[in-house]
């Protein structure tokens, strides 16, 4: 699958020239093009909830360690 997406999607060759190149046959190589493609789509969806679950975290996390700081601070006596 990778082979044919990089000579399709990077290479920018056709169906036909692919299938040439990969030694297969037209279909064979859209096949493979269609679960490649389905494949990168759902590995950089997870990547994207990911970064989207962990990013919020890190946001709630850093607001948390500024409402704390605050609070420790505004509890100090003035030297």
């Amino acid at each position: 699958m990778r082979k044919a997406i990089e000579l399709r999607e990077l290479g920018e060759l056709s169906t036909g020239e692919t299938a040439q190149v990969m030694g297969l046959s037209v279909g064979a190589v859209k096949a493979r093009v269609f679960h490649g493609r389905r494949k990168l789509r759902q590995t950089l969806k997870r990547y994207v909830e990911s970064a989207r679950t962990y990013g919020n975290q890190a946001l709630r996390t850093k607001r948390a360690v500024r409402d704390r700081s605050r609070a420790v601070f505004e509890l100090r006596p003035a030297c």
